[in-house]
């Protein structure tokens, strides 16, 4: 909260203040003094208030902490592209036009995604590579070279052809991505994760695999992927969903879709989830340190949504509310207590 009191006080310049109140005691006069009081009762004033103000709030038994935060932000369409070469281009909101990704090969920029135009190939030896990185609070779309289109979440990478060459249609990522990859049968689309690799021909899919999270996620939306780790391998069919845990294990379960694909729609959606497990995304989302200050509010459950791209505030009170927690905010960190 805002203290008037501290506000008034800190614009007062109380060095000036002082100077002139010992300049004017040396004077003497009559006049001096009732000029250096008003100085004096504009220094000693704020000061007598706020000790007033505080005396009552102990009176009271209650803790003032005065807190300024920083406003917060949701995040932006934003990302870096990474050339072959080694350039570095910042890609946001503003700003359209073409860019040499490669020899001869161009791509369109616009406000909120990266179009790669179709090409053919130099050789199937020289494969000339681009790399996307969006960082905390960003989100961004790029349109490959065979026509298919990529969903980037926050601190997400992905590694890619600028053409794709005539034997494969293979990408590298980390983090989150939803795929509609372009139909294709003669050519496997391809998606490589740690040491697991995603094999598709034409359908929608998202992966997420964030290295804190110790684990790779692929929910199928249409279509059919194979999934296949160092170790094993499964087929998915539309709502469902595989797991492959830090020590190996994969699994396959039936899941409702939508929850995981709609930040690509601009929404949070969840599903009686940890608190801990919200935050993590809500972090990368607002680009904020979250602090629990207890275990016991990490595993409060949570249904519900709301836009990605509402006030962080509105989001805070709503968890607030629901989960019986209080929420401080302290410049760019979030802390998290259950209330007593």
């Amino acid at each position: 909260l805002f203290s008037e009191e501290r506000f008034v006080y800190r614009q007062i310049d109380d060095v000036k203040a002082l100077r002139i109140f010992e300049e004017q005691i040396k004077i003497g006069s009559r006049r001096s003094i009732r000029r250096w009081w008003k100085y004096a009762a504009v220094l000693l004033l704020p000061l007598l208030i706020g000790g007033i103000w505080k005396w009552k709030s102990l009176e009271k038994g209650v803790s003032v902490v005065v807190q300024i935060p920083a406003e917060i932000r949701p995040g932006s369409q934003q990302a870096v592209l990474v050339l072959d070469d080694g350039q570095r281009v910042a890609l946001k909101e503003k700003g359209e036009g073409e860019i040499l990704v490669g020899e001869r090969v161009r791509a369109t920029k616009g406000k909120d995604r990266l179009v790669y135009a179709q090409g053919i190939p130099e050789s199937d030896e020289i494969v000339r590579f681009n790399e996307l990185e969006v960082p905390r609070g960003g989100e961004y779309k790029v349109t490959l070279s065979d026509g298919s289109l990529v969903y980037l979440n926050s601190v997400t990478r992905i590694k890619y052809p600028v053409v794709f060459s005539r034997k494969e249609r293979k990408v590298f990522l980390s983090g989150e991505a939803y795929f509609e990859v372009a139909k294709d049968a003669a050519h496997p689309f391809v998606v490589e994760v740690c040491d697991s690799k995603i094999q598709v021909l034409g359908t929608g899919f998202n992966v997420r695999s964030y290295s804190e999270e110790g684990q790779i996620v692929t929910t199928l939306v249409e279509g059919a992927v194979c999934f296949e780790s160092i170790e094993d391998r499964v087929i998915l069919k539309p709502g469902e969903q595989s797991i492959l845990d830090k020590e190996g294990q994969l699994q396959k379960r039936v899941v409702e879709v939508y929850p995981f694909v709609a930040w690509k729609e601009g929404r949070f959606i969840f599903r009686k989830q940890r608190l801990e497990d919200i935050m993590v995304m809500v972090s990368r989302w607002y680009n904020v340190e979250v602090y629990f200050e207890d275990d016991e509010s990490k595993e409060i459950t949570f249904s519900g949504g709301m836009m990605r791209y509402e006030g962080f505030e509105a989001l805070m009170k709503m968890i607030e509310t629901v989960g019986s927690i209080n929420c401080t905010i302290k410049d760019n960190t979030v802390f998290i207590a259950k209330r007593k």
